[in-house]
């Protein structure tokens, strides 16, 4: 990120470092941070608009847990459905000739849990972040990586929001729920057991 915002930083070293970078995410290298481990859910299918990068982060997220994501909505337990991203930025400070200084940047995303009768698991709701961004007409190119950078920075931030969320659901696995209507019928017998005492 320092070498970014050096004036000197030449085109061609810019391009050699997004190629790395973008040979290191094909290859599934994880930046510190990356969320993998225990989360076991039943199987998922992730519903959304085509294009959706924060979709492909986190099926790469899921890929290091327990939890298995389908490619057919029928073979899923739980759904969740994901709303388009959102990119913004707004102006922070400008200097004396009115030019800009500084940009917020702005990300969200939308995501809701379904179970496969459509009953909510876990209600809609929209994950955000922002950062600032010092910006400077004189090496355009640079810039506009760094700013790119941040909102990919922004998307691996909101997937590990959402893995969190996802970590706090309490699903019922089928034995579970086996177990649990047999206790219930056994209360069933028990009562008419004693309705039948004289």
């Amino acid at each position: 990120m320092l070498a970014l915002r050096n004036n000197s930083f030449s085109p061609r070293m810019l391009l050699i470092l997004i190629s790395c970078l973008i040979v290191l995410e094909g290859c599934g290298f994880r930046l510190r941070g990356s969320i993998g481990g225990e989360l076991a859910l039943p199987s998922l299918y992730i519903q959304s608009s085509s294009g959706n990068l924060f979709v492909s982060e986190l099926r790469q997220a899921l890929g290091n847990t327990q939890t298995e994501v389908v490619s057919e909505r029928s073979a899923a337990v739980l759904i969740i459905g994901v709303g388009a991203e959102k990119l913004n930025r707004r102006v922070l400070t400008v200097d004396a000739g009115g030019r800009v200084q500084e940009y917020e940047l702005h990300y969200a995303v939308s995501f809701a849990v379904n179970d496969a009768s459509a009953r909510p698991v876990l209600a809609s709701q929209t994950l955000s972040e922002r950062r600032s961004f010092e910006f400077s007409g004189e090496d355009v190119l640079a810039k506009e990586a760094e700013e790119l950078q941040l909102y990919q920075d922004m998307r691996r931030s909101a997937v590990r929001s959402a893995m969190r969320r996802l970590q706090v659901l309490s699903i019922p696995t089928v034995d579970e729920i086996g177990a649990d209507e047999a206790a219930v019928d056994g209360d069933d017998v028990d009562s008419s057991s004693v309705d039948r005492v004289p």
